[in-house]
């Protein structure tokens, strides 16, 4: 009887170990059919899609060529922090990927050399778009904290002007501003907010004037921030 409940159990454990081959071997394939589509939208340039099918791909079965694959569309959307932590993710499941190693090395050395604190800038931008505008400060401020950038500056001046706090959304892009000079967008921002005494106009908000919805205007001023720390 013994005897038998053993090869019963050996039987049963066989089974589930070809069940779940069966299962990752799906997986598998299923996570090569998502690369396959986002390598054709990368291809097309439609970076938003690719990025879709690439986290799907990932979601099924983690690579290294994957997370590359992402982190090049996010980077070509000028969205660094997400590119940046794309490729790092990368290197932790492959140390030898000397391409994602070279993106880590040169996102890194572009934004101030460390990625520390772009990360605290990557965190705070997930707050930001979930609105969640005081946790997004904490983490630019951890960010400057470690390394002064024009960028989390910028971010920082966003977060405060959602949250309807103008003064400090001003003071953030004046130091945005005093490390980047060059930046139309934001230029165009303080002048509707009215920098001569630093605090926000009785204008209305951009938005307002220009019927687009707040949100989808932030979107835009980050493209164009972005962008310009591109090159």
């Amino acid at each position: 009887m013994k005897a038998k409940m053993i090869l019963a159990s050996f039987f049963v454990l066989v089974a589930v170990i070809a069940f779940s081959g069966i299962l990752f071997a799906d997986n598998a394939s299923n996570a090569k059919q998502y690369m396959d589509y986002g390598n054709k939208y990368y291809s097309a340039k439609q970076y938003d899609n690719a990025i879709k099918y690439y986290q799907y791909s990932i979601k099924l079965n983690p690579t290294d060529s994957a997370y590359y694959a992402l982190g090049l569309s996010y980077y070509y959307k000028s969205q660094k922090p997400e590119a940046l932590n794309s490729f790092q993710n990368a290197l932790k499941l492959n140390p030898n990927n000397a391409q994602a190693k070279k993106m880590v090395d040169y996102l890194a050395g572009n934004t101030g050399g460390n990625s520390q604190a772009q990360a605290y800038i990557a965190a705070g931008t997930k707050y930001l778009n979930a609105k969640q505008y005081d946790y997004a400060i904490k983490y630019y401020q951890a960010s400057i904290k470690i390394q002064p950038t024009a960028q989390a500056y910028q971010y920082m001046g966003t977060a405060y002007y959602y949250k309807g706090d103008k003064d400090n959304a001003v003071n953030a892009f004046q130091k945005s501003l005093e490390l980047n000079p060059d930046n139309p967008a934001l230029k165009n921002m303080m002048a509707k907010l009215g920098t001569s005494t630093g605090t926000a106009s009785n204008e209305p908000r951009i938005s307002d004037q220009m019927g687009v919805h707040p949100l989808l205007l932030a979107a835009i001023f980050a493209g164009a921030i972005a962008a310009l720390f591109l090159f």
